[in-house]
């Protein structure tokens, strides 16, 4: 017997988001985001007995399906789905360009420059699926529309939520329970940067995540509502200045020492041209050159232990750099110079720095 037919049920079953602590029920799209779907029930005698669940994007009035989980439910009344992936998703598309802007223009018309990056919202869809042992016709019970979350790019490390499960509070202290600090930057001692540097802090709240960006004619202060706004020192040189995106998701600044480096990749190929045929040699070499990217030589400078930290395991470890390089953020990678990065060393009696090529994105 083939066929199906559907009914519109219960609404009993039970469905409950874990994955990130915040009375606004938003998550990192890089954590696990567990989805436990609860109360199932099927009639006694059917078979094959499957739980679906759709994670669902509103785009200007039209369900988008960007996520399919199921699970063969079997004897259990519950089953748990991780639904990041499908978060994911919904951000794997963002480019960044708009923070980009807003600290280009924080650069060059020196004044003080903000972007709120808004989080997404979702919604859950759950239904069974199994077969009637009355028709064997294929039953589907729809339980509807969920109420989901919001979404945000970024992530915290298994360290950190570690913490988080333990104490039962948000990651750091003093953090917005909205989506945890968003800012990675250290605040017990103060930022080193360029003389004509820009600087970065990142607010978070119910609007989304905000970065400040701050000309060198207005550094932050640090009031007590923005444990995050950084002390600020400067130096008498300036520096080269860097965007990227941190683990949370946040585009943040840092301002690097440029040294005496600078080296240009060419690679030139030569071929063989044909000419026309004549009672000369018909056949010449030509050489045609690729690459041209330029690469320089950059550290930290010395740095407290703590962030020698962060430049390694924030700036190093980012997916996404920019660099101020004539007046303009351009896309630059970013390889550290060894291996491994020595943060300390007691038999040393010097502060530490951080050393890395940076490379154009860019050829020509």
């Amino acid at each position: 017997m083939t066929g199906s037919s559907s009914s519109s049920s219960s609404d009993s079953n039970i469905v409950i988001i874990g994955g990130m602590v915040g009375e606004y029920s938003t998550f990192f799209t890089n954590d696990p985001v567990i989805v436990v779907v609860g109360n199932v029930e099927f009639p006694p005698e059917s078979t094959v007995r499957v739980v679906r669940l759709d994670v669902i994007y509103d785009d200007n009035g039209t369900d988008v399906v960007v996520g399919e989980f199921s699970g063969d439910a079997g004897v259990s009344s519950s089953l748990i789905f991780d639904i990041s992936s499908a978060l994911r998703t919904l951000w794997s598309g963002c480019d960044f360009s708009e923070n980009v802007t807003c600290a280009q223009s924080a650069a060059t018309d020196n004044q003080t420059i903000s972007h709120t990056m808004e989080p997404i919202p979702y919604k859950l869809r759950v239904y069974t699926e199994y077969i009637s042992s009355v028709d064997g016709y294929l039953v589907t019970t729809d339980s509807g529309d969920r109420a989901g979350g919001l979404c945000v790019p970024g992530g915290r490390t298994e360290m950190e939520r570690s913490d988080a499960v333990y104490n039962d509070i948000s990651v750091l202290e003093n953090s917005n329970l909205y989506n945890g600090d968003a800012s990675t930057k250290p605040t017990t001692t103060p930022e080193r940067v360029g003389r004509d540097s820009i600087t970065s802090w990142v607010d978070t709240g119910q609007a989304g995540t905000t970065c400040y960006y701050y000309p060198a004619s207005a550094t932050p202060g640090q009031p007590a509502s923005t444990p995050h706004a950084p002390i600020v020192i400067r130096d008498t040189i300036p520096y080269t200045d860097f965007l990227f995106v941190n683990r949370r998701g946040a585009v943040e600044t840092c301002s690097a020492k440029i040294l005496e480096s600078l080296d240009m990749a060419v690679e030139a190929k030569q071929y063989n041209r044909c000419e026309a045929p004549t009672y000369r040699p018909s056949r010449s070499i030509m050489s045609v050159a690729t690459g041209g990217r330029r690469s320089w030589s950059m550290s930290s400078g010395y740095q407290t232990r703590e962030w020698a930290e962060w430049w390694a395991l924030e700036f190093l470890m980012a997916r996404r750099h920019w660099m101020l390089y004539k007046g303009k953020y351009v896309p630059v990678t970013v390889t550290p110079s060894k291996k491994a990065t020595s943060i300390y060393d007691r038999t040393k009696q010097q502060m530490p720095s951080v050393e890395f090529t940076v490379t154009l994105a860019l050829e020509g």
